[in-house]
């Protein structure tokens, strides 16, 4: 099945497990971009994870598109699909009541399909949908923040919640974990990208918070790591592709010189984040990583969080739903949005600061009155919600 053909066509348990079977073909070599050519070509898992040893060679052949599937792959995948029960499987993601969204599933973060090396399978626990990670925003920094940092946290995660804006994070203690109360407690939604599988808490002294994450409506635990497996160092690192990734930003706050969020910060970089840092005194070595990042051009130094709305352009209505909501305005609706305040301002001033004729002008207003950030007043007078 090719990705602009029916959505969810294909999508039951039949074709999930072979994805989830794949997944723990350890020592393979199916890296993600390799099998979604496989299933880009051949349709379904299922055939693939059948397929003789005959039929593999001629995927083999295929040109320019499988020629990675060698003799040495095709003995490795026969020995290690013997050794795998896809039916198994499905019943232990159940159990564990995880789901489970190959990179080829309609509802597999964008975002995060497009890194150099994205998770083959995500695997996540609790309540939230995955598509409601159409805005987010990664929030890391250190494990011991200062009284500052912590506030920082807290105060910003809880913002970003307010203005509809998904948290993302590790749920490590010290900043990740204040960054998910934040959002929580401004009844925001928030994900936790853990190093494990989804349904173990780590570390357990934040059983109380994986609690609120796998069973308020907003919240999430998202890995891609199949239930059961343990965190183990390696993977920390390894986890933090995704916390950069799935968002559309990263916020670092409080973070030293050999900070694993550096690390994030880096990933973010390279896969064309915005990364977004707060200032800290050059004399406290919390916060000489992220004073580095605004020395180094990385991150781009914010104070409040209008700067990182503005930035991502991105802006929050509260109309005409009851919750906030994140829109992204381009072209003459950010302009003209721009432009509006408090302030009342006459559609004329508009006409003349824009360089917009009157109808272009007048359906740009309306698609902004529409969405809930702008009202006209009596005589074409116009105002910011």
């Amino acid at each position: 099945m090719h990705l602009n053909e029916d959505p969810l066509k294909k999508w039951g348990d039949d074709e999930l497990k072979y994805w989830i079977a794949l997944d723990l073909c350890t020592g393979c070599g199916f890296r993600a971009a390799r099998l979604l050519l496989v299933y880009e070509r051949f349709e379904t898992m299922k055939t693939f994870w059948h397929a003789s040893a005959s039929e593999l060679r001629d995927m083999g052949g295929y040109p320019y598109v499988l020629g990675w599937i060698d003799e040495t792959l095709i003995e490795k995948f026969i020995a290690k699909r013997g050794e795998i029960d896809p039916d198994t499987l499905m019943a232990q993601l159940q159990t564990a009541g995880v789901r489970a969204y190959p990179l080829a599933h309609p509802l597999y973060p964008f975002t995060l399909r497009n890194i150099h090396d994205p998770a083959l399978v995500l695997y996540a626990k609790g309540h939230l949908s995955m598509d409601e990670l159409a805005h987010g925003v990664g929030v890391v920094g250190t494990r011991t923040p200062s009284n500052y940092g912590q506030k920082l946290a807290k105060d910003f995660a809880r913002e970003l919640g307010q203005a509809g804006v998904t948290v993302i994070s590790g749920m490590a203690v010290g900043v990740d974990s204040l960054a998910h109360y934040g959002a929580i407690e401004a009844g925001g939604r928030t994900v936790a990208v853990v190093a494990c599988g989804p349904d173990i808490c780590y570390p357990s002294s934040n059983k109380p918070l994986y609690a609120k994450l796998t069973e308020d409506p907003k919240g999430l635990v998202l890995s891609e790591y199949f239930p059961g497996i343990k965190p183990e160092k390696w993977r920390f690192p390894a986890r933090n592709r995704i916390i950069s990734g799935v968002g559309q930003a990263l916020l670092v706050i409080e973070a030293g010189k050999a900070s694993g969020s550096l690390i994030t910060a880096r990933q973010a970089f390279e896969q064309n984040r915005q990364v977004f840092a707060i200032p800290g005194r050059i004399d406290q070595p919390m916060s000489e990583g992220t004073n580095r990042l605004i020395a180094d051009n990385m991150a781009q130094m914010v104070v409040n969080l209008d700067e990182i709305m503005k930035s991502l352009n991105w802006i929050t209505s509260t109309r005409p739903r009851s919750e906030p909501v994140v829109l992204e305005l381009f072209g003459s609706e950010r302009d003209v949005h721009e432009l509006l305040s408090n302030e009342p301002v006459h559609f004329d001033q508009l006409t003349e600061k824009t360089g917009l004729t009157a109808g272009p002008l007048s359906s740009t207003l309306t698609m902004l009155e529409l969405a809930g950030i702008a009202e006209r007043l009596p005589g074409d007078w116009y105002v910011r919600k």
